[in-house]
């Protein structure tokens, strides 16, 4: 039997991904992941916005919450802006839902969280792929163990510096959400004003 060994992520590396996905919704709450409920909810502040729990968003939140153990982060607030921009940074493919949730918590994480929001964007950026890219969710990768999952991820031997032009995509994804997310405020009033 491989000695037992405890990852950064706080989840023994030697766990199958079901067995540590298992623990991980046990730690919040996660009834199965949630991934056959009609409706899911994200929270803001105070409130509970509920939302259609489309085929296409369980897929990627199937890739989502492995990559939670992969990474370590936490499934709250601060977590999800850091898999969030850690996901942007290394990528969502075609997973289009992924990137939508993804800019949503980008930009929560301008906000609130930016020393963490930069900090996991550049180790998006120093890792070789994520599951997003060539994985099928299946029994597989369901019995693979956490540490092989790291491996392929790239995620134990990340380089110790990143390059120049991590930060300059950073900035240019932190621009290119001011200017969607004004673009979405300032028309409608514009509109508003025009009509009035």
């Amino acid at each position: 039997m491989p000695e037992s060994r405890q990852g950064s992520t706080g989840y023994d590396d030697n766990l199958k991904i079901k067995e540590a996905l298992q623990l991980y919704f046990s730690k919040y709450h996660f009834k199965d992941g949630g991934y056959d409920l009609k409706w899911f909810k994200i929270k803001a502040g105070p409130f509970h916005i509920s939302f259609p729990n489309f085929k296409s968003r369980v897929d990627a939140v199937k890739i989502h919450d492995i990559h939670h153990l992969v990474t370590g982060y936490e499934a709250n607030m601060k977590g999800e802006v850091e898999i969030g921009a850690w996901e942007i940074a290394s990528g969502c493919e075609r997973y289009t839902a992924a990137w939508l949730l993804n800019f949503g918590s980008f930009f929560y994480g301008m906000l609130f969280y930016q020393k963490p929001l930069l900090r996991a964007f550049l180790n998006g950026r120093k890792c070789t792929t994520n599951l997003y890219y060539h994985v099928i969710y299946d029994n597989t990768l369901l019995n693979t163990s956490l540490g092989e999952v790291k491996k392929r991820v790239g995620i134990d031997r990340m380089p110790v510096k990143n390059k120049a032009s991590d930060y300059l995509l950073f900035a240019c994804y932190c621009f290119l959400l001011l200017a969607v997310v004004w673009l979405c405020l300032y028309v409608p009033v514009r509109i508003f004003l025009w009509l009035t």
